[in-house]
């Protein structure tokens, strides 16, 4: 199990920074577009120009995430499917984890500002947000991408869902308190995920 946890905190801080190296190339537009993924089972609404990267092959984890900016918040849905199915029991403990990981990689001491648990399609999910200052190696990853946020706060909403060996993650990144609640909720809200 320990290695499967190993895997998964990987497979976060991927994702993770994977948001990031997409989304500084991609052109901001106010319409919202609905992205179906079948392959995913769920559809979202999200606003402005997608950009899709299809796979970090990483211990057996295949991604595919879909990202847009829009102003100077990145919005994001990732699917990934997992080596090995994960027992149902064993989900709330992992998705805890991946939950403290992010708080961990994203932010020097970070806050968690909330958290609630979702059941949806089967799926056990974690609404989740979580703010506080940039870490050093986000920053720099960031900075590399033509992303100025030194010395903002940063806030972060993220719907992480888990069944068997699949997850899918909606996540908004922004310095906007006010992004985060209207625009941010209504994107985390928009994840339909299927049977």
């Amino acid at each position: 199990m320990d290695l499967l946890i190993n895997i998964l905190k990987r497979f976060w801080i991927i994702n993770c920074f994977g948001i990031f190296v997409l989304s500084a190339c991609t052109p901001a537009s106010s319409q919202e577009k609905l992205l179906t993924s079948k392959e995913g089972n769920f559809s979202i609404l999200m606003p402005g120009t997608i950009l899709e990267e299809v796979s970090y092959p990483t211990k057996g984890i295949n991604n595919r995430n879909w990202t847009t900016i829009k102003s100077a918040s990145i919005y994001s849905v990732t699917h990934s499917t997992l080596p090995k199915e994960i027992a149902p029991q064993r989900i709330p403990k992992v998705l805890q984890l991946l939950i403290k990981t992010a708080n961990q990689t994203n932010f020097i001491q970070g806050k968690q500002v909330s958290q609630s648990s979702v059941n949806q399609s089967g799926y056990n999910c974690q609404d989740f947000t979580l703010m506080g200052k940039p870490s050093t190696s986000l920053q720099e990853e960031i900075k590399k991408k033509g992303l100025n946020i030194n010395n903002k706060l940063l806030y972060q909403r993220s719907l992480l869902c888990m069944k068997k060996n699949y997850a899918v993650e909606a996540v908004i990144i922004t310095p906007s308190s006010e992004e985060l609640k209207t625009n941010g909720a209504s994107f985390i809200k928009s994840l339909n995920l299927k049977l």
